[in-house]
């Protein structure tokens, strides 16, 4: 994804903390497609940064600025000293800018070197500096906001079905075996995420700013110790887990479950499960190394293959008559591809003829002595994640435990509606992370009416989004349904189920969407606190009461579910249009001033 306005600096940029919203769209991160602070490279040698000669600079006030004839001298000083170079695409970004505003009239002719020493790209800089030193307004428009949002947005969506596409592949292949098998891969898919997967995706957004930060700064190793304690930690921390899941899960399960052999079929799927955590810990910690360099592509080139394979492997685990070991199978294939995605990005990590080289950032094996160090700030930009992650996650995981007590037939269409819900959130989802990343860079330029725009370009993309999204759902219902389950009960509720699917897909997509302003804000705890209490003071409570006393059934689940979002995108549509802007950009100023770790 472009990162606008490069030569704006470190300091004014935000750092923040993204996490995903894995109770709908699958255990992914959005840092996996967000650029981080990483210094550019020429010849794959680091090059020298831009001295921090504007980060006093405020685009809010003119009569807070700085000389701009000082600070271009020394841009131009710099520029000469360093060489470095810029992409294209990211001057590219400033140039569409100034152009809809009418600060400059002639766009780049086409060329081969897109360098930060070419005429026009010094040009873009030395107008965007005059126009802030003027005085005068840089304002984006939602035409352009549209464009920016839509196109960065089609390939991420791409990327989330294919990481999407591992758990549902599982759920096609386990649902044919029969409702009770459905069931078993729902509980246990449901224990692992909030016990584990979800845990250790929220503990390693810590190295989304850490090792981002390392990289900024040019302390390439200290981006390998990072990820390399980080994976220790989290290794450590989730070992009981891992025992608990092949030791204890059954009864565990049983004291919350009543259905005995859903209990015994989920534990199975666990202990299997448990052989791929470790891969798994090490697939997140893998790509957040190549992430901070810059290199966003290696894990989608990894599930382009494995995603497949995946599905491959489902089939003939659990349906072929020769080597398929039935229900076990799913798990199994599970387990071996994130063994794969890891050796996959070991592999690019390693071979790679990119320009930029990874292994600069790997000094060796960590020292015992450095793998608690300084751990304390490791968890405290850590838990943060996790609240994200696992308020949102459980919310809807709690739903599948009450769906438990209506029967085999209603966990199978509870289920079924949760992956549909999960495939219609992937677009919302894409342009949330798509509108976190432009906040985030107008906030850094400190373009405040920019990000209103962006903001309310995002609200209008995610009507859209979520009005085609209930129209499919309402329409195809039945073939939606037919493609999940064989068994008429399980079908009929699921049929029954999706109007109010269908309904709650116009307040999910804008839940996404403000979700998606706060976190370019840097307010993700702000989400986090709307987030508890519209999950477990209004949506559960109203899902139980609809459900049990009401007998509502499956559908009761999902509007008490319903009624959460509302309040969710009205609480943080809200928060995100009623703010200090000032405050922001100033919190986005210093949110990077903590001096470098040393070891």
């Amino acid at each position: 994804m472009p990162r606008q306005f490069q030569h704006t600096t470190n300091n004014r940029r935000s750092s923040i903390v993204y996490s995903s919203s894995a109770g709908k769209a699958g255990l992914f991160s959005p840092a996996d497609y967000i650029s981080g602070e990483n210094a550019l490279e020429e010849n794959g040698e680091a090059v020298e940064e831009i001295p921090d000669v504007e980060s006093n600079i405020q685009a809010l006030h003119p009569s807070s600025l700085l000389d701009a004839n000082n600070s271009r001298t020394l841009q131009r000083e710099s520029r000469k000293s360093s060489r470095r170079s810029l992409p294209g695409s990211l001057i590219e970004e400033e140039r569409d800018l100034l152009i809809d505003n009418k600060l400059l009239n002639s766009r780049r002719k086409p060329h081969v070197n897109y360098g930060a020493t070419d005429n026009e790209d010094v040009d873009v800089i030395d107008t965007w500096e005059n126009a802030i030193k003027d005085g005068k307004n840089i304002r984006t428009t939602i035409t352009r906001e549209s464009q920016v949002i839509g196109i960065n947005a089609m390939p991420l969506v791409v990327t989330f079905l294919l990481q999407n596409s591992l758990t549902l592949a599982s759920v096609f292949s386990v649902s044919r075996l029969g409702t009770k098998e459905l069931g078993g891969v729902t509980l246990g898919s449901m224990t692992a995420n909030i016990s584990g997967l979800a845990a250790i995706q929220g503990l390693c957004t810590c190295l989304d700013t850490l090792c981002a930060q390392a990289y900024g700064a040019k302390n390439y190793h200290m981006v390998g110790i990072f990820v390399q304690r980080c994976a220790i930690i989290t290794l450590l921390a989730f070992l009981p887990i891992i025992v608990i899941w092949c030791l204890w899960a059954e009864p565990i399960l049983a004291w919350m479950i009543p259905q005995r052999e859903l209990c015994n079929l989920a534990a199975q799927y666990l202990s299997i499960l448990s052989i791929g955590v470790p891969g798994f810990v090490l697939f997140e910690c893998g790509k957040r190394f190549l992430q901070c360099q810059g290199i966003f592509h290696a894990s989608t080139m990894v599930l382009f293959v494995c995603a497949p394979l995946n599905a491959f492997m489902n089939y003939v685990l659990v349906w072929n008559e020769k080597i398929g070991i039935g229900y076990l199978g799913a798990p199994l294939s599970v387990s071996i591809n994130c063994w794969l995605m890891t050796l996959g990005l070991l592999l690019y990590t390693i071979f790679t003829k990119q320009e930029v080289r990874p292994l600069k950032c790997w000094n060796g094996i960590i020292k015992p002595a450095q793998v608690f160090k300084n751990w304390k700030k490791m968890l405290s930009l850590a838990l943060p994640g996790i609240l994200m992650v696992e308020t949102e996650f459980l919310g809807f995981e709690i739903l599948t435990i009450f769906a438990s007590y209506l029967g085999s037939e209603a966990l199978g269409a509870q289920s079924i509606v949760s992956t549909i819900a999960s495939l219609a959130y992937q677009v919302p989802f894409a342009i949330s992370v798509t509108t976190s990343t432009r906040v985030a860079n107008f906030i850094g330029a400190s373009l405040w009416e920019s990000c209103v725009i962006t903001c309310q370009t995002s609200l209008l993309l995610s009507f859209v989004c979520s009005f085609t999204n209930m129209l499919i759902i309402l329409i195809f219902r039945r073939q939606i349904a037919g493609m999940f389950s064989k068994e008429q009960d399980v079908k009929e509720l699921v049929i029954t189920t999706l109007p109010i699917l269908a309904f709650m897909q116009l307040f999910d997509a804008f839940n996404a969407s403000t979700a998606g302003c706060l976190r370019g804000q840097g307010r993700q705890k702000i989400g986090g606190y709307i987030n508890m209490f519209a999950f477990y003071a209004i949506g559960v409570p109203m899902a139980y009461f609809l459900t049990f006393p009401k007998k509502m059934g499956v559908g009761g689940l999902w509007i008490g579910i319903t009624m959460a979002l509302i309040t969710m995108s009205i609480c943080q549509g809200g928060a995100v249009f009623n703010c200090n802007w000032n405050d922001i950009i100033n919190a986005a100023k210093s949110r990077n001033t903590e001096d470098d770790e040393q070891d």
